[in-house]
């Protein structure tokens, strides 16, 4: 395993392609407003090192016969899931971090080995031996890598085959002697721009003619043909009180252009097997799911302090409407990690030997943020008050023309001075109402796939004939 400050050294050695506001980005983790996202990665190196979070969030590999990172670590048991969910509550709430952006590159890599298990047993190929010689590639070297799987995808009426410009699926062009060569785009990947790998799954189910759209591989971000065209979510500027969480901790999102990118075959876990195509987004979909019934409950834990200390600071807090606010953030937050729970300890072994969690819990817990997320800012809103989105800005309260009156008129409760409660307004503006933080609710919402897709996965994996029998049998139908 290896420091943060050794990560940001291999990062800054790095080359990839990046543009970000129309300009090309020399060394892109250098980037003021890129920095805050490396923040966040940095948490996840760092804290592991700690020997009181060794348990949690380290384990030995398989593999190497080392002490790896568990974000490097495809799951080998139930308590292996369990786990997992509980180290990422611990990293974000414990640091005030709403992403630790290791997530979808770990659940890309479980998705892979599943699959390429599969696939081996179906076709004789040999994918799931390169899955493993990359895994320990990747826990022997730390590696943080984006899980690249939502295509640009154009007309979403057509198949991928049947799109007018074949590029807006990633997908094949050339079979060569030690490779194959990728063509095409993803979309809304986050925090590409400062990882130092991409793993690549298709993201849709595939047809026979759809064959050459069924590719999964991984490269080096810096690989030749890759472009990234990034959008940070930091603030451009270094504020003093405004935006505490973003100025620190914040996302960015990258569309990542392949343009004939060379993969080496033993980066390659999907070559053509379209029949494997869907299940491999969906699976990505399970396991990412999971991961947010880890980070929801500690972004939750979050609003419901800064709330709960806005409440204070207003002079409300022993209110009993104020009260049943707060138990719904609270019930809503505490319903999605027990969904993670009973997602890990339900959890089921592949084929492959890997587990995955219970998909209709992880599914579950993930619609029931996306389906509060929203009305949960509405709680939030609710109990600070209007001032949240109409207070004067920091400029203001610095500034000797203003600040004497923005002492005396924002003070609320009598014992709480009024700077207090200004830098506590800004906290909760930061997770609901500024760029940054609306954009972490929009990224609640979609993130790991739509609501419907959830719904799908749910209806799917439940037993409805199962509970139809039961019917019959309580209402004695015999037919």
């Amino acid at each position: 395993m290896i420091t943060s400050a050794e990560y940001l050294k291999r990062l800054q050695s790095m080359k990839p392609t990046v543009y970000m506001w129309g300009q090309k980005l020399d060394v892109p983790v250098n980037h003021p407003q890129l920095r805050p996202n490396y923040n966040a990665i940095a948490i996840a190196y760092d804290m592991p090192l700690e020997p009181k979070y060794q348990d949690l969030m380290t384990v030995i590999s398989p593999i190497t016969r080392e002490r790896v990172n568990r974000f490097n670590h495809p799951y080998q048991s139930t308590e292996d899931i369990r786990k997992k969910v509980d180290m990422i509550r611990t990293l974000v709430s414990e640091t005030g971090c709403p992403c630790i952006a290791r997530c979808a590159g770990s659940d890309a890599l479980s998705t892979i080995g599943i699959t390429a298990y599969d696939v081996d047993q179906e076709f004789g190929t040999n994918y799931y031996q390169r899955f493993l010689d990359y895994t320990g590639h990747f826990q022997e070297k730390d590696v943080t890598a984006a899980g690249a799987v939502t295509d640009v995808r154009g007309d979403r009426s057509l198949r991928p085959y049947q799109q007018p410009d074949p590029d807006l699926y990633v997908h094949i062009v050339d079979k060569q002697k030690d490779g194959i060569v990728v063509r095409g785009a993803k979309a809304s990947i986050s925090h590409a721009a400062v990882c130092e790998e991409l793993i690549v799954l298709p993201g849709r189910g595939l047809t026979e003619k759809d064959a050459d759209y069924a590719v999964a591989f991984a490269v080096p971000a810096d690989t030749e043909g890759v472009t990234f065209i990034a959008l940070a979510k930091a603030p451009a500027r270094q504020p003093k009180m405004e935006n505490p969480v973003g100025r620190r901790y914040a996302f960015s999102d990258s569309m990542i252009i392949f343009d004939n990118v060379f993969v080496p075959w033993e980066r390659v876990f999907l070559c053509g097997e379209w029949q494997f195509g869907g299940g491999m987004g969906s699976l990505f979909g399970d396991f990412h799911r999971l991961s947010h019934c880890g980070c929801i409950p500690a972004r939750g834990e979050l609003a419901i302090g800064a709330t709960s200390l806005m409440a204070k600071y207003n002079g409300v807090r022993n209110k009993g409407h104020v009260q049943s606010k707060l138990v719904d953030l609270v019930t809503h937050s505490e319903m999605v990690y027990a969904c993670g729970i009973t997602a890990a300890v339900k959890g089921y072994k592949t084929p492959s030997g890997i587990y995955a969690p219970a998909i209709l819990y992880s599914n579950a817990g993930k619609l029931f943020e996306s389906e509060n997320t929203t009305s949960d800012i509405g709680l939030v809103a609710d109990i600070c008050g209007g001032t949240l989105i109409t207070m004067p800005s920091e400029a203001d309260y610095f500034s000797s023309n203003t600040n004497d009156y923005m002492n005396k008129y924002l003070k609320g409760a009598v014992d709480v001075d009024a700077e207090d409660r200004i830098k506590a307004f800004h906290l909760a503006a930061d997770i609901t109402i500024t760029r940054w933080g609306v954009g972490m609710v929009a990224a609640e919402v979609m993130g790991a796939g739509s609501r419907e897709a959830q719904r799908r996965a749910i209806h799917n994996n439940y037993d409805f004939n199962k509970r139809e029998a039961l019917a019959k049998r309580l209402a004695n139908i015999t037919t």
